[in-house]
């Protein structure tokens, strides 16, 4: 679990100090607890999910992206038990009856919070503290800091909510069956089947892996995303992952050898000009014959 001690202490610290500064750096250091509480979370995940399948970087949107393809409960408070007698070795499978007749013990306990109120705090903390207000006249003065009233105000809110989580003593990645692929890298990649989608695209883990895969529901495979590049000299196929082309600047270009011949060839994006034609093309009107 994320130690969130010392910046709870920050913060209060700050508080009690009082001053336009203290404030602001309160501020901030709510804005940086909540971020080590939402990228906490997404850390742990990273064996079910890759950086390049997170659409936004904001906190709450990496948490909603975490209940919605990794764990339906990484936002939920939950409790852990376990039985405090093992099963005897070589006894038959426990049964239902079995399970409810057993004693059990909590040995952790997950504290949740909803992503889009935390997300609401930290973009409030940004607005009243980490901002100077644009002038909206010459007369109009700028100001050093925010106002000081409103964001203690917030900061307090978000002190609360920050001590709230901190009481905690366990993170979990979830339940539930999984499916797993080799990468073409090697990498061991997997997933909860039941968060998949049919034709959902997804990256491997490996940090520097550009391999994505398309997953097919009907036979529960993992389908490699790759463009075959023809070798206009050898003819020969190579299939080059889809991900590292669809990631290459409008200004660079993609360098490989052909496998078949050793040509080098090269891959960029181009700018085309379209041209729309009307299908329906008037004729010239017939002269009557006189």
């Amino acid at each position: 679990m994320i130690d969130l001690q010392p910046s709870i202490t920050a913060i209060e610290n700050l508080l009690r100090d009082g001053s336009e500064a203290s404030l602001t750096y309160a501020a901030l250091e709510c804005r940086l607890a909540i971020e080590r509480i939402c990228y906490e979370r997404l850390r742990i995940a990273h064996d079910y999910i890759s950086n390049d399948d997170l659409k936004k970087w904001q906190p709450k949107d990496i948490v909603n992206v975490l209940i919605q393809e990794v764990d339906r409960n990484a936002a939920a408070t939950f409790t852990y038990f376990i039985s405090r007698e093992p099963v005897p070795e070589g006894a038959s499978p426990p049964t239902v009856e079995d399970f409810e007749q057993s004693e059990y013990i909590p040995f952790g306990t997950q504290i949740g919070f909803d992503p889009g109120e935390l997300g609401k705090l930290w973009n409030a903390l940004a607005n009243l503290a980490l901002h100077i207000s644009i002038p909206e006249t010459r007369d109009t003065p700028v100001t050093l800091y925010g106002e000081a009233e409103r964001i203690r105000k917030k900061v307090s809110e978000a002190l609360e909510e920050i001590k709230r989580i901190s009481q905690g003593t366990l993170l979990a990645t979830g339940l539930g069956e999984e499916v797993s692929f080799d990468c073409h890298c090697g990498t061991k990649n997997k997933r909860r089947l039941g968060l998949l989608k049919n034709g959902q695209t997804v990256s491997c883990i490996n940090p520097g892996c550009d391999e994505s895969y398309t997953y097919l529901e009907d036979t529960l495979e993992f389908g490699r995303r790759t463009l075959a590049i023809v070798c206009r000299r050898c003819g020969s196929q190579q299939d080059v992952p889809k991900k590292k082309v669809e990631k290459l600047p409008k200004d660079k270009r993609l360098y490989f050898s052909c496998e078949g011949c050793g040509e080098e060839i090269s891959i960029e994006w181009r700018p085309m000009q379209g041209q729309k034609t009307n299908p329906l093309v008037a004729s010239p009107e017939s002269t009557p014959s006189p």
